[in-house]
Order: structure tokens, then C-alpha cells, then sequence
């Protein structure tokens, strides 16, 4: 007969050995599933591929007015939402409601 540490041992090694074996074989299954689809028009594939890719925004401010007042240039820039694709076409372009005002002496 085992002895009390030699027993607990055999069950570590035994639980060890069975949840390694379940988790290879859970692997392997996982890796060799596959999945079905329907078939897709080309026109759709393509509309599909572009909803896709990952749309990043860009904010810019551009220049929308220069004026002398008061004895100051004033220059306004409006910020405006970029919406680009992953390889930086633009998609969108939308002015928001952020005004900045650059304002210099004139003498």
C-alpha cells in the first residue's frame, strides 16, 4: 500500500496529466473546426471589406479668416473631424463648433 504523501502525489500527477491531455486535445479540436459560410455576391465581399477596416479621426484646424482690427491681425481657424481609412484616405470630412483665434500687433 502507498503511503499517505506517495498517494497524494499519484492524484497531483494523475490531475495534472488529465487536465493537460483535455486541454491538447480541446486545441486541436478548436484549431480543426470549421466554420461555413454563405456565398457573397463580389459587390457585397467588397462593401463588407470596407465596413471592415478600421476608421481612425484626425482633428485638424484650418484657416477660415485673416483680419486687421484695432490694430492686431486676427487669424480665425475652425477645427475640423477627419474621418480616415487604414491607409489614410479620407473618408469624412465635418467642421465642428471649435473656433481658434491667433491674434498679433501690428505696428
Amino acid at each position: 500500500m502507498l503511503s499517505k504523501t506517495s498517494s497524494q502525489i499519484f492524484t497531483l500527477f494523475f490531475l495534472v496529466l488529465l487536465i493537460g491531455t483535455m486541454a491538447y486535445l480541446d486545441s486541436f479540436q478548436a484549431k480543426n473546426t470549421e466554420t461555413g459560410s454563405f456565398p457573397m455576391a463580389a459587390e457585397e465581399e467588397a462593401e463588407t471589406a470596407a465596413k471592415e477596416q478600421p476608421l481612425f479621426t484626425v482633428y485638424e484646424d484650418k484657416k477660415i479668416a485673416s483680419e486687421e482690427k484695432d490694430g492686431y491681425w486676427v487669424e480665425t481657424y475652425q477645427e475640423f473631424e477627419i474621418l480616415k481609412d487604414a491607409d489614410g484616405k479620407t473618408i469624412e470630412v465635418k467642421p465642428t463648433e471649435n473656433y481658434s483665434y491667433l491674434k498679433y500687433r501690428v505696428d
